[in-house]
């Protein structure tokens, strides 16, 4: 059978006055999923917390009142804040409990901690997690003579952006 060229015409005529729904269905489901990908992420993540890494998997990061504390992996507050400063030597991390902020440099770490009376010390052994804490300056000084940590050792603010 032979078909003419007018009656070829109108068959794909008629094909495109009503096109099937499913190239448009698939084109917006297709569209959907794409922006749900890619808003998921942003909205479902937080970015995760500033932490300065000490040795053995412990942290200084901010707690919930914003004071940098002394923390181990997984979370736990193993030294209360606001850490003023610190250093670590070895395995050992040094430094003060106090409300000292520095001032007058572009990044806090510049600056050492210039020693206070209401300051509160802390020697924490990284290796064992043995703390001393609560220690005046002299006790401080001696505890760290004793382990071995030179006297010209710095004590700075950590650097934690908010």
């Amino acid at each position: 059978m032979v078909r003419s060229p007018a009656y070829v015409a109108s068959l794909a005529l008629a094909r495109s006055e009503f096109p099937s729904r499913t190239p448009l269905l698939a084109r917006w489901l297709a569209f959907l999923l794409l922006a749900i990908c890619v808003a998921l992420p942003a909205c479902a993540t937080q970015r995760p917390p500033t932490v300065v890494a000490l040795p053995n998997g412990y942290y200084l990061q901010r707690d919930k009142a914003k004071q940098p504390a002394l923390v181990r992996r997984g979370g736990s507050v193993v030294l209360k804040g606001p850490i003023a400063a610190y250093a670590v030597h070895g395995d050992l991390v040094v430094g003060c409990v106090s409300d000292w902020k520095p001032e007058g440099a572009a990044y806090p770490s510049q600056i050492a901690f210039p020693g206070s009376p209401d300051a509160r010390y802390f020697v924490f052994e990284t290796r064992t997690g043995r703390l001393e804490k609560d220690l005046d300056e002299a006790a401080w000084k001696a505890e760290l003579k004793e382990r071995g940590v030179p006297e010209s050792i710095r004590i700075v603010a950590p650097f934690l952006p908010d």
